[in-house]
C-alpha cells in the first residue's frame, strides 16, 4: 500500500512539474539541483522585494501611487465629509499626505526582515513556491514575516508620526470636528493613527511585492539573473546543431543548450521543442 501511495505522489510530482514547465516559458527545473532550485526561489523573494521596498520607500512611494496610497480613514469618512464643508479642505489634503510620508519612511526600514526571512527558507518552501501561484512567494514572506514587519512598522510610523508632527495636523481637524458634533449633538472622534498607517503600510507592501512577483513571473525581461531565467525561462539563448532562430528541438544522441538551460535528450519520444528563445521539457 505504502509503495502505490509513493508511486501516486510522485507521478503527481511529474505532471505538476510538466505543467510548471509549460508555463514558465521552457525553464529547465528538471535538470537542476535542489540546492539550485531553493537558490533561484531565495532570488525571487529577494529581487520582488527590493524592487517593491525600492519604489515604496521613497518619497510620493506611497503617495502618488494609487495603488496603495493610504487615504484618510475610511472610518472617519464622515468626519473628512464634515471638515471640507466647513472649509477645511486643504488641511484634510494635508493631513493625508502626512499619513503617506509615515508610511514611505516605514517602508524603507523593513529590508532587514525581509532578508532574515529568506535566509531561513526551506528548500521545501522553495519547492513549495515554485509549484504554488504567481504569488506563492509573496504568501511565503506575509506568512513568516507579518508579525515582525507590523511591529517594525509601527515603531517607524510612529517615530515618523512624531517627526512630520503628524498630530499638528490632525488634533485640529479632529477639534473642528468634536466642536460641530458637539453643537450638534453627535459622537465625537479619536482614533489609532499610529495603528492604522502601520496597517495600511504593511498592506500596501505586500501588494506591490505581489505585482513584483507577478512580473518576474510573467516577463522575461523581469528576470535579472541566471538561476531565475533557468527556472522561470530566459531571454539568452546559446545554439548548436539542429537549432534555429532560437528554437530547439533536441534528437536521439544530442544535447542543446537554450534559454540559459539544459535539454536533456536521448531519444526522439523524450524530445522538447520549443520556439522563440525558450525551451519546454517534458517527462518521459
Amino acid at each position: 500500500m505504502k509503495r502505490i501511495v509513493v508511486l501516486l505522489m510522485l507521478a503527481a510530482c511529474f505532471c505538476g512539474c510538466d505543467i510548471l514547465l509549460s508555463t514558465t516559458g521552457g525553464s529547465t527545473l528538471g535538470s537542476m539541483s535542489q540546492t539550485e532550485l531553493g537558490k533561484a526561489v531565495k532570488e525571487l523573494l529577494q529581487v520582488s522585494a527590493d524592487n517593491s521596498l525600492a519604489k515604496l520607500g521613497v518619497n510620493n512611494g506611497f503617495y502618488q501611487n494609487n495603488e496603495v496610497k493610504i487615504p484618510f480613514p475610511p472610518a472617519l469618512k464622515k468626519v473628512e465629509d464634515k471638515l471640507k464643508q466647513v472649509g477645511f479642505t486643504n488641511q484634510v489634503n494635508q493631513f493625508t499626505e502626512k499619513l503617506n510620508r509615515s508610511a514611505e519612511d516605514a517602508a524603507s526600514g523593513v529590508k532587514e526582515i525581509f532578508k532574515t526571512a529568506i535566509t531561513q527558507m526551506t528548500i521545501n518552501d522553495a519547492l513549495g513556491i515554485i509549484m504554488g501561484n504567481e504569488d506563492a512567494a509573496t504568501q511565503y514572506m506575509r506568512k513568516t514575516t507579518t508579525a515582525a514587519i507590523t511591529s517594525k512598522v509601527s515603531s517607524v510610523v510612529a517615530k515618523s508620526n512624531e517627526k512630520i508632527k503628524l498630530a499638528s495636523y490632525w488634533t485640529p481637524l479632529a477639534n473642528k470636528y468634536n466642536t460641530v458634533m458637539m453643537l450638534t449633538g453627535g459622537a465625537q472622534v479619536n482614533t489609532d493613527l499610529t495603528q492604522y498607517v502601520t496597517e495600511k503600510a504593511v498592506e500596501g507592501i505586500f501588494k506591490t511585492m505581489a505585482k513584483e512577483e507577478k512580473v518576474i513571473r510573467t516577463k522575461t525581461s523581469a528576470r535579472t539573473t541566471s538561476l531565475l531565467q533557468r527556472v522561470f525561462g530566459g531571454s539568452s539563448t546559446s545554439t548548436s546543431s539542429g537549432s534555429s532562430s532560437g528554437s530547439t528541438a533536441t534528437k536521439s544522441g544530442t544535447s542543446t543548450t537554450t534559454s540559459g538551460g539544459k535539454v536533456n535528450s536521448g531519444s526522439s519520444s523524450g524530445s522538447s521543442t520549443s520556439g522563440s528563445g525558450s525551451t519546454v521539457i517534458k517527462k518521459n
